[in-house]
């Protein structure tokens, strides 16, 4: 409570909606790719995470150097209804969107998602989920859309997303060319060419949705704290830096 001081943390965990590419609906390319023209990001970070995350269209942080920023395309709110106009879908029952019941921010996002795809033409109802009965329907592919979070590596090894058999590949999405690019990446000398190589392919198969990635935040009283530079790993980082104002004391 109170006037507070505010530090924040940049992560490599990445929010995300994930899609059952193996049964229908979601095994539409055109489909998924309306889904991802519905996702108002800056909205979802600034309006239910407080600004504490970044704005995210490819599955690496737009802090990456690699990150194609040229690649990126505005929201705009006449875009949802003409993409999935576009896409011919006819929708034949409500789709499901499952999301882990134990994050209160999540089920936020995930009721918000799914009133965005439901006005673009595409009906979604948000179910949520204990983590055991979530994990559990996620695999055994009981689910059309879920909402994800993975911790990624400072490498941006995107395998267990989007390789046939990777562990969060829930429904063993598989595209040679995605996996040509992945292991091309892997191995590259010019990596940011690379990585703009299978960030253009993952947004024409989308099968993945990138939402943002979080921050963490350290907060203290007011005017307590000065030149605390907080890592994701350790919040309290270089601590013996700081000035730290003790009431009724000297600096």
């Amino acid at each position: 409570t109170g006037s507070v001081s505010q530090w924040d943390a940049d992560t490599t965990i990445l929010q995300y909606v994930g899609c059952n590419t193996a049964a229908a609906p979601l095994d539409s390319t055109a489909l998924r790719q309306a889904l991802e023209v519905c996702l108002n990001r800056e909205h979802i970070v600034s309006g239910f995470f407080s600004g504490h995350g970044r704005a995210a269209q490819f599955p690496l942080s737009p802090l990456s150097s690699l990150y194609p920023e040229e690649l990126e395309v505005p929201f705009s709110a006449d875009a949802p209804a003409q993409a999935v106009h576009r896409a011919a879908y006819a929708p034949e029952r409500t789709l499901t969107l499952l999301v882990n019941g134990e994050n209160s921010f999540k089920t936020a996002v995930a009721g918000y998602l799914a009133d965005s795809f439901t006005a673009a033409g595409v009906p979604v109802e948000a179910r949520v989920l204990p983590w055991e009965e979530y994990a559990s329907a996620l695999s055994a592919g009981e689910y059309d859309l879920y909402y994800g979070e993975v911790r990624l590596t400072a490498d941006w090894n995107l395998g267990s997303l989007l390789e046939p058999y990777g562990a969060l590949n829930y429904s063993h999405w598989s595209d040679p060319d995605a996996s040509r690019l992945l292991a091309e990446y892997a191995g590259a000398e010019d990596r940011a060419a690379a990585m703009r190589a299978l960030c253009v392919r993952l947004k024409s198969q989308a099968p993945i949705l990138p939402v943002c990635f979080k921050s963490t935040s350290v907060l203290t009283q007011a005017n307590v704290v000065e030149g605390l530079a907080p890592t994701a790993a350790e919040p309290l980082y270089a601590l013996e830096q700081c000035l730290i104002h003790l009431a009724g004391s000297e600096t």
